[in-house]
């Protein structure tokens, strides 16, 4: 309704966009997403951006398409993250805008990687930590995959933390359980250990983690 922006106008809307919810912003986010504006436009824009030093191009991410553009604040956090194994666990909604992981990296072609990365239906969460899928949460948590090759101290962090999610995501009315890791039942996973040490406890309908009382 009314009259349509011109390109430049939407460029720079799209352009500021992508940086304010990644950090950094390549041509793989326009064939993701298919804005109703080239990418040869947004791309003019992030130079002038640019040019003005409010963005600085270069190589940040290893995989992503050779053109970058990020915002400094975003580079300084790339400089000055430490080993993955010391980073926070943070779960996402796979439906959220700020989602990258549906994007499949250069390089990452491994079936697991594929299998963590895939899109995911309405609800779904992932957990990861430093950048990397640990675990894959669908229908309300019911349904968990785990990463190949995930260590237990990531498992049991992660397990923690997507307890809290889920406890919050019910507003405390209602206890999480999970049904199945990795299509088998919950109570006789191999992570059931893991998930013990995070507080989860095997019941004859899976693992269930007791909310606190409010």
């Amino acid at each position: 309704m009314g009259p349509s922006e011109d390109e430049n106008t939407l460029a720079e809307i799209v352009a500021r966009q992508w940086l304010d919810r990644y950090g950094v912003v390549t041509r793989d986010w326009w064939k993701r997403e298919r804005p109703a504006v080239s990418w040869r436009a947004i791309y003019r824009e992030l130079k002038r951006l640019e040019f003005r030093g409010d963005v600085r191009r270069g190589y940040f991410v290893r995989g992503l398409a050779g053109a970058q553009f990020a915002v400094p604040a975003a580079v300084e956090l790339l400089r000055a993250s430490g080993p993955a194994e010391s980073a926070p666990l943070v779960v996402v909604a796979a439906s959220d805008p700020c989602n990258p992981y549906p994007l499949i990296a250069a390089g990452t072609t491994e079936s697991s990687s594929v299998e963590m990365t895939r899109r995911r239906g309405r609800g779904a969460l992932l957990v990861t930590r430093g950048g990397v899928v640990i675990a894959v949460a669908e229908a309300r948590g019911r349904r968990l995959t785990i990463k190949p090759g995930a260590s237990v101290q990531d498992v049991t962090d992660g397990a923690r933390a997507l307890a809290r999610r889920l406890v919050e995501a019910s507003d405390g009315r209602r206890d999480p359980v999970i049904d199945t890791i990795d299509g088998a039942p919950a109570a006789v996973s191999p992570w059931t250990a893991a998930f013990s040490s995070a507080g989860w406890r095997p019941t004859s309908s899976g693992l269930r983690y007791y909310a606190p009382p409010r």
